[in-house]
């Protein structure tokens, strides 16, 4: 982990999660490095408040015109935490009894828990982990921690066959937001080897890739891929998480390139 992102996770956790740390000294140059990387994750309103709460480090040097740019794209940035947003598994069992819980329960929180959760496990099968999913999962988890049925929440992801994903997951809390154990009381987790690895692929992997996989039909009529070095990386992907939540990954993955196919032109 290099200077900017050492930076990046100190001011996240300030401006997030109240956790203040000392800044290391960067040049204007890496400053903006680390400003496109919080753009990059969709989280720079959280950086932003790090550096005002930061704002007497004597290492946080910030040229005017960059405290400009932070400034605005903050302000026209949403820190929200979206709770009407429709959660779904591609998996059509997994799916069924997932929406039977949604009509069940309705918007408790230990739901809403669930479903930030189920969010975050989906964007790890198809895109890699925005750090966006995961500080909105830890602040979720903090703020509404006494609200919480752990013991049904803890019976519902061994019901959707999450157990693994969860504790990778928990894991990255602990590691990169200095979250205890005993604050995720619904699995049991420590950081490992691969958790790092994890980690390390959040901060050095953008979703462009991603984004841009997907088909278009050329004029010889077979399917090929505009940009194929995007698909390879998908596939890569979804090789690599697969055993996180084998159930539905399978399924991700071909429901994903599915879609894609709705790109070709008839």
């Amino acid at each position: 982990m290099d200077i900017i992102q050492r930076n990046f996770l100190r001011l996240l956790k300030c401006g997030a999660f109240e956790q203040r740390e000392q800044i290391e000294p960067m040049s204007a140059w890496k400053w903006n490095r680390l400003f496109q990387l919080s753009q990059m994750h969709d989280v720079t309103p959280w950086c932003f408040d790090g550096i005002k709460m930061c704002g007497d480090d004597f290492f946080l040097k910030i040229r005017p015109d960059q405290m400009q740019l932070w400034q605005e794209a903050a302000d026209n940035a949403d820190k929200e935490i979206p709770q009407e947003e429709e959660q779904y598994l591609t998996n059509p069992l997994l799916n069924h009894k997932l929406q039977q819980l949604i009509g069940q329960q309705h918007d408790s929180p230990t739901l809403q828990l669930l479903l930030n959760i189920i969010r975050l496990a989906r964007f790890i099968l198809t895109q890699g982990i925005n750090m966006r999913h995961l500080v909105e999962l830890g602040i979720y988890l903090r703020t509404t921690k006494d609200q919480i049925d752990y013991q049904q929440l803890t019976e519902w992801i061994k019901k959707l066959h999450m157990s693994k994903i969860v504790k990778l997951e928990a894991a990255l809390l602990i590691h990169l937001f200095n979250f205890k154990p005993e604050e995720i009381p619904f699995t049991e987790t420590a950081v490992s080897k691969s958790t790092i690895s994890v980690a390390d692929d959040i901060l050095n992997t953008s979703s462009e890739q991603a984004a841009e996989w997907y088909f278009t039909q050329g004029k010889n009529v077979f399917v090929s891929a505009t940009n194929s070095g995007a698909m390879m990386w998908h596939v890569r992907h979804s090789a690599k998480y697969m055993s996180y939540y084998p159930s539905e990954a399978v399924t991700n993955f071909f429901a994903n390139f599915a879609h894609s196919l709705s790109h070709i032109e008839e």
